[in-house]
Formats: C-alpha cells, sequence, structure tokens
C-alpha cells in the first residue's frame, strides 16, 4: 500500500504540532503552571521545588516528566515492533491511543476556580496530569522524521534551534549569490529550490502551528472548559482515518528498522 506522501506528512505533522500547543495550553491552565507536552519548564519546576525543599511543587512536574518520558518509551517500543512485524498502521494505534486518553481527561469534572483545579494533592489531581502527560508523550514519539528533517510536535525549542541554523545558512548562501553577480529577483526566484531556505520556512511553519494551537486552546478552555479537548480528538480521528488508506509511519519504521 502506497504511504502518504511527503507533503501529507508534514501537513501531519503541522495538525499534531497544534494539537500539542493546544492540549499544553489546556494543561496548563487547568493544572495551575505544568506542562503537560513542554519538558524543559517542568525541570525548571522540579528544580525550583527542590530548591526550596517543597516536596508537593517537586512532586507535581515530576509526575508530568515520568509520565511523558513512559509515554515515549512505549509509543518507540510499539513502533519497533511494528516495524519488525511488518504492520503498516501503527499511526492509527498510537494516535487512537492518544484520542482515547484526551477523552478520558474530558470527562473529568474536578472542582475548578477561574479555569484551575483547585485541590493540587488529591490523587485525581496527580492522575490527570499523569493521562495529559503520557498523551502527549505518545504524540511525541508517533512522528519524528520528516525527510531529512527531525520535528517533534509537542515541543519548540529544538525547532527553533534548527530554523536559526537553516536560516542562517540560506543568509549566507544568498550573499554568496549576490557576491557572484547573481540580481536579487533571481535569488528570490530561485531561493524556494534551495534546501535551507525551503527547512527554514518548514520550521517556523511548525513553531506558528505550535503558537497557534496554544491560542486556540486557550480560547476554547475559557468557553468550553475541558470539553475543549474535543477538537483535537477529532483531528486526531481524521489523521487516523488517512492512516487507515495512506499509511502516515511506513518510513518511521522503516527509520527504526535501519
Amino acid at each position: 500500500m502506497r504511504e502518504v506522501s511527503a507533503g501529507g506528512k508534514f501537513a501531519t505533522a503541522l495538525s499534531l504540532t497544534a494539537v500539542g500547543g493546544y492540549v499544553d495550553a489546556v494543561g496548563y491552565i487547568a493544572l495551575f503552571q505544568i506542562f503537560t507536552a513542554n519538558m524543559s519548564g517542568n525541570s525548571i519546576h522540579v528544580g525550583m521545588g527542590a530548591s526550596k525543599l517543597n516536596f508537593i511543587e517537586l512532586l507535581r512536574p515530576l509526575c508530568a516528566i515520568v509520565s511523558y518520558v513512559i509515554g515515549l518509551i512505549i509509543t518507540r517500543v510499539a513502533i519497533g515492533a511494528a516495524a519488525r512485524s511488518g504492520l503498516q498502521r501503527i499511526a492509527s494505534l498510537t494516535l487512537g491511543a492518544e484520542a482515547i486518553l484526551l477523552f478520558l481527561f474530558s470527562q473529568a469534572r474536578p472542582t475548578l476556580h477561574l479555569g484551575q483545579i483547585v485541590d493540587l494533592q488529591s490523587p485525581g489531581y496527580f492522575g490527570l496530569v499523569a493521562l495529559l502527560a503520557f498523551a502527549m508523550g505518545i504524540q511525541a514519539a508517533t512522528l519524528t522524521h520528516i525527510g531529512a528533517l527531525t520535528i517533534y510536535t509537542t515541543f519548540v525549542t529544538g525547532t527553533l534551534a534548527k530554523f536559526s541554523e537553516a536560516f542562517t545558512r540560506s543568509l549566507f548562501w544568498s550573499y554568496d549569490q549576490f557576491s557572484d553577480g547573481t540580481s536579487m529577483s533571481d535569488i528570490v526566484r530561485y531561493a524556494p529550490q534551495q534546501r535551507d531556505v525551503r527547512d527554514a520556512a518548514s520550521l517556523v511553519s511548525v513553531w506558528i502551528c505550535y503558537v497557534a494551537g496554544a491560542a486556540l486552546g486557550t480560547i476554547a478552555k475559557q468557553k468550553w472548559e475541558f470539553r475543549c479537548l474535543y477538537a483535537p480528538i477529532a483531528l486526531l480521528m481524521s489523521l487516523i482515518l488517512v492512516d487507515q488508506f495512506r499509511p502516515i509511519d511506513i518510513q518511521e519504521e522503516k527509520h527504526q528498522q535501519g
């Protein structure tokens, strides 16, 4: 069966990145400043909690980090096993699991104040942190390679670093072309054919989708509380449908086998 095209796979990555920003914003608000996709921020919170010898303030972000990493590991194991067995539609399984976890979170009805969970020490609270972070770990591991690009759909720090590298190389390419006598109009015309220019444009579009997802998640959370997660669930279901006709993750599986 033909796999999804490179363009289709990149569109999938952009969609998942928007989901990552959306869910992270919803979780950050509801779970009182705990990231469920951005583990760099949580790591800072762990260090701050440790410095204050505040066990609860340390445990809240640590719960997210551990759950996220477990989600990553389990998903990578599943993708590796799928590669060995020749299973083509592993993305349907991983994205389906993510959708189920988001649905379970959407059905929770904890006591809220100004959109935030009131009891930050209850088992239910930690269960919700683990649920959302585990879902984001699954997503982060599902799709990472788009051609030569490595893209993570739940955080964008690395994406911005790679963008700056590609953009800098593009500037040097433009300078070299101009120094060789190429007109500015020709440089602009041929720029889309230059790999670093394409990579820079792709990477900045990933960042834009993450920010847009966070903005939409914040607005939706204010209007519909946890039910706002129905939107990313619907998007995940549409990607699963695509995977049934054009497997999304075949390249990723081959990468694992190599």
